[in-house]
């Protein structure tokens, strides 16, 4: 039987429209199997839509690379979440090709987000600071230009390959489909996942919080429960869209702000590290270092370093007046009452009670 291939909205159409980040014509009652179809159609059109776009000029548009990145990690969450529901050998050629997608993408992504933090920190610098604060933001967007050919290269190349791996993956589903009972349903097989993937992320609750070893893993669990839920949602009490998604969301963004300022703050002081070691060489002049002394270099990166550590701080301090109610036992209860009524045992979902005074969250009660 004959696959047709999955074509992506055109981008230059009038009226196009890029996927959401909700799945439409689910049902609880679905057999998985035809709900799995369903699913990976929607989650790769997204990627097919922002992969071109993404491979244009940064300067058209800078959250395409974003949006083609995050594109990618819905549809990696559906292949590692509903892992048993695919066939393993095109599942892995799909998740390989996005990986590949997602580390070209990355450093440009990077430099995005460092060159928007760095136009807010320079309209708050010293007079002193201004001028090396400026001089980190023109060699950021020379750095970002030169990623976006890296970017162009290399997803132009990409995008054959995840097709092809696509079409394989389709065509085994609707293999499995013909040979397969309907007796698994899709909304009974979502709330035993989400069970499962929220009793891992609970079990980090009782960690060592003051770890960014921890908090790193928080971040990546918050991130995969996030898109898991998102494809789930429509078979799911609405209090989880509207209640405990943004708090996910909430969660997840402050971490993912420690992450970004940690790594920043990284990349400065090997900057730091590198001018310093130029002083009395060709590199300084070379480097549009000529025009500045040694003390006024360091004296700028300190003071970026420095906003840095602020929004570092900022970001974990909100995190951590967060964390407890959302964690707590009082948080896990209701949760785990609403998940059971979806097909979930309520065992699966609430492990040992964390510690601390929680907070309760009545509203996610069901009536």
């Amino acid at each position: 039987m004959t696959v047709m291939m999955v074509e992506p909205p055109k981008p230059n159409d009038s009226d196009a429209t890029p996927p959401g980040r909700w799945i439409a014509g689910l049902s609880a009652g679905m057999p998985l199997l035809e709900a799995l179809e369903i699913i990976f159609r929607q989650r790769y059109e997204g990627v097919l839509y922002y992969l071109p776009l993404a491979a244009r000029r940064a300067d058209e548009n800078i959250e395409y690379v974003h949006k083609l990145r995050v594109a990618c990690r819905r549809l990696g969450a559906v292949l590692e979440v509903l892992a048993e529901g695919f066939s393993e050998a095109p599942r892995q050629s799909v998740l390989e090709q996005l990986e590949k997608v997602r580390r070209v993408c990355g450093r440009a992504r990077d430099l995005d987000v460092r060159r928007m933090f760095l136009e807010c920190i320079l309209r708050l610098a010293s007079v002193d600071d201004a001028a090396v604060v400026e001089l980190l933001c023109e060699q950021t967007v020379v750095k970002r230009e030169r990623a976006q050919k890296d970017v162009r290269r290399r997803l132009e190349k990409l995008e054959g390959g995840l097709r092809d791996a696509g079409n394989e993956l389709l065509s085994s589903l609707r293999s499995a489909k013909r040979e397969a009972a309907a007796a698994i349903l899709f909304g009974n097989t979502g709330a035993r996942i989400l069970s499962r993937e929220l009793a891992a992320l609970w079990e980090l609750a009782d960690k060592d919080l003051d770890s960014p070893a921890t908090l790193h893993q928080l971040r990546i669990a918050c991130k995969h429960l996030r898109y898991a839920f998102e494809v789930f949602i429509p078979v799911l009490d609405v209090s989880f869209r509207d209640d405990f998604y943004p708090q996910l969301e909430a969660v997840q963004k402050l971490l993912g702000e420690v992450h970004d300022a940690d790594e920043a703050k990284r990349a400065f002081r090997r900057a730091r590290k590198k001018w310093k070691s130029w002083k009395g060489t060709r590199k300084w002049t070379r480097r549009g270092l000529g025009g500045f002394r040694w003390r006024e270099l360091r004296a700028g990166l300190d003071a970026v370093l420095l906003a840095y550590a602020q929004e570092a701080d900022h970001a974990r301090t909100e995190f951590l007046d967060l964390w407890p109610g959302f964690s707590g036992e009082s948080f896990r209860r209701p949760v785990a009452t609403l998940l059971a009524a979806a097909g979930a045992p309520q065992s699966s979902v609430i492990p040992e009670p964390g510690q601390g005074d929680m907070r309760a969250n009545e509203h996610l009660l069901p009536n």
